[in-house]
């Protein structure tokens, strides 16, 4: 049975994980840039659906309208973040870098003060279980593992076959060569971001229910799409979603098989950060020439 639940359960957080790591990669493959406020993007998106869903009177329609606004938070998010932040100061890259840590933080900290610093939760809607593997799982977790899987495939699809995705392809090979051909290097990065944006909405959306609403929680996203990014490699696709998955499993693997795990399964991003960086800093599937 723990082997059934320990497969089910990585699946879901897998899931999550490759659409939050699947924004970052793009955005570091097509701008080079380590955007820290991606978590941002995150915590506004649950704060949207929570707020939504509570003053709907916790109904069904509140709920489906604030998985909405989540997506229309998380990209917005993403867009005025490129527009404030990483656009003016894109050509000094520590300073970006430090621009992007003071916006998460700012939001954070506007979260505290604007609405609520407690921890809340939502108890899914979804309360049906279904039977997978021969144990029971809320109906939320399997809608989680789908969608998330449905949303990968399709990006994956528009990054390669759609002309937008192509424009974005052309500048995370080679900017300058973008450019000649006639490529908006700029717009196309804040296209970029705000897929991310997008995504992480998307993530929020589905994980808020069966999860937890905090200001902190943005700092844990941001650390384990990093965590997945570096594992998988830095700029590739592939390499983050099965990145995704790994993580996914080593952070149930250790809630499940070693006593007292849910206390270190935090440390898990830490230490794949810092082993993979140390042993293999190009990451699984990431191109040497990128470092």
């Amino acid at each position: 049975m723990v082997v059934e639940e320990i497969i089910i359960f990585g699946a879901v957080l897998g899931s999550v994980y490759a659409l939050l790591a699947l924004g970052y990669s793009l955005v570091y493959g097509v701008g080079g840039i380590l955007n820290l406020a991606h978590g941002a993007y995150y915590l506004l998106a649950t704060y949207a659906f929570y707020i939504t869903w509570d003053e709907l009177d916790r109904s069904m329609e509140g709920f489906f309208m604030g998985m909405l606004m989540a997506v229309i938070v998380g990209t917005i998010a993403g867009m005025l973040s490129y527009l404030l932040i990483i656009k003016p100061l894109f050509e000094h890259e520590i300073m970006g870098l430090i621009g992007t840590f003071a916006l998460a933080f700012f939001i954070e900290q506007l979260v505290i003060v604007g609405y609520n610093p407690k921890t809340l939760s939502i108890r899914t809607i979804f309360n049906k279980s279904i039977t997978l593997l021969g144990i029971k799982i809320q109906f939320h977790s399997f809608l989680i593992i789908i969608l998330a899987l449905i949303t990968v495939t399709l990006v994956t699809i528009f990054i390669n076959k759609s002309k937008l995705g192509t424009s974005i392809r052309a500048v995370s090979q080679d900017r300058e060569a973008a450019m000649l051909m006639g490529i908006n290097a700029d717009r196309i990065l804040m296209y970029t971001i705000m897929i991310s944006g997008f995504l992480a909405g998307i993530a929020s959306a589905l994980y808020t229910p069966v999860y937890e609403v905090a200001p902190h929680i943005g700092w844990s996203v941001l650390t384990n799409a990093i965590a997945v990014v570096i594992l998988g490699g830095m700029g590739s696709l592939p390499g983050s979603v099965i990145g995704a998955f790994i993580l996914g499993y080593a952070r149930i693997m250790t809630i499940y098989l070693i006593e007292g795990g849910s206390a270190f399964t935090s440390l898990i991003p830490m230490i794949v950060i810092v082993v993979i960086l140390v042993v293999r800093p190009r990451g699984l599937f990431g191109k040497k020439e990128i470092y």
